[in-house]
């Protein structure tokens, strides 16, 4: 006969099913209305096991007894059930080649063919050491193997494949916030400056992402037929990631983005160049796509060398538009509508050291005011001092 017992103020259920003894918790401390619902679980217990119908999974998912009376399952090595899961995922064709490659570098080493549900948490948390020892930035663990092993045993749980996820209670690595290290006004002007010298093919598109501030593969993946001369709007809808091209994963990326004056001319001097060789806007020497990659390496790189102006990836100038428009005082929710964020709220989180005091020096205004109240106590030279 199933009862209840009380420890240490909490609710647990004690029954015999199989020939076993089970006390499993109720997760209710034991107030008066709580015991009433308990006495009728109990109840509910007694009935189903003497007619024969009581599933322990179906009550106790957690139980401390789980693995002795869940029904067996179809266990599969970690290789093939990799395989199968990958086979049933509608993805992007970057994503797939992003998971398959953190497959085959990092999971797949190390897991094999290991049966899923011999794998425990000690083994995850193993694996995430192991990333860290051979000298793996937090970021890549977290947002890459981590990442695909998560999704991967959380829906083998849900398929009950395994009875428990190890994945669970394995925490993310600290990671650092990415750093921002934009160019200031001369920089900028002398890196535009340098490409209109040395590398013109490339001059229009610098200039752009230094005054719109959109992402490289939303560049590379803009179409004339997004481009609105008369509005004057950038519609960005599309981005290009390893020679494909897509709809970015933020709905927030989806925007119209404002077509400056600098942007302007140099969009209407990139029509001599691309206009009449197909829909995309910018294109390298070979009439093709801008490869972020081969940019930032065959062009970028020896540009700014000869510049003589330290190295920044060309994703820098995206925050550098971000941080001079801010430290000038522009509006922050058109600063973040033009960078594509969800609000201005990340935006000031990821540029907040950017942001100017436009009325005074910190403190003062605290001074003055303990000043003019007169209820501070402070000497009547210590503004002068602080001065």
């Amino acid at each position: 006969m199933a009862t209840i017992r009380i420890i240490k103020g909490r609710i647990y259920y004690h029954f015999r099913f199989k020939g076993v003894k089970c006390t499993e918790k109720a997760g209710l401390e034991a107030t008066k209305d709580n015991l009433k619902q308990a006495k009728k679980f109990v109840k509910l217990i007694d009935a189903e096991i003497a007619n024969g119908i009581f599933e322990y999974e179906k009550h106790f998912p957690h139980g401390a007894k789980i693995e002795q009376f869940a029904p067996k399952r179809e266990d599969k090595p970690f290789n093939q059930y990799f395989a199968d899961w990958m086979a049933g995922k509608v993805l992007k064709e970057t994503t797939r080649r992003n998971w398959t490659s953190a497959y085959w570098k990092h999971l797949y080493p190390f897991f094999k063919d290991r049966l899923l549900s011999t794998i425990t948490r000690a083994d995850v948390r193993l694996f995430q050491r192991t990333m860290v020892d051979k000298g793996l930035e937090p970021s890549t663990i977290n947002d890459k193997p981590m990442k695909v092993l998560r999704m991967m045993f959380h829906q083998a749980y849900v398929d009950e494949v395994i009875p428990k996820n190890p994945t669970l209670g394995v925490r993310r690595l600290a990671q650092g916030i990415t750093d921002v290290d934009p160019f200031d006004f001369e920089e900028r002007e002398e890196v535009i400056e340098g490409f209109q010298r040395l590398a013109p093919l490339y001059a229009n598109y610098v200039i752009c992402a230094f005054w719109t501030g959109w992402r490289p593969n939303e560049a590379c993946a803009l179409k004339w037929s997004r481009v609105d001369f008369r509005r004057r709007k950038i519609l960005i809808r599309e981005g290009r990631v390893l020679g494909q091209t897509g709809i970015p994963k933020s709905s927030g990326s989806l925007r119209d983005i404002d077509m400056l004056p600098p942007v302007k001319e140099a969009l209407t001097a990139q029509k001599s160049l691309s206009w009449l060789l197909g829909d995309l806007v910018f294109v390298d020497g070979k009439q093709q796509p801008v490869n972020y990659e081969l940019f930032r390496m065959k062009v970028w790189e020896p540009v700014l060398k000869r510049l003589g102006i330290r190295y920044r990836p060309p994703y820098q100038m995206r925050h550098t538009f971000a941080t001079l428009a801010i430290s000038t005082g522009e509006n922050i929710n058109w600063v973040a509508r033009m960078l594509g964020h969800k609000s201005p709220v990340v935006t000031l989180e990821k540029y907040n050291r950017f942001v100017p005091n436009l009325t005074r020096e910190d403190g003062r205004a605290l001074l003055q005011a303990a000043k003019k109240a007169k209820r501070s106590g402070l000497p009547e030279n210590f503004l002068e001092e602080y001065q």
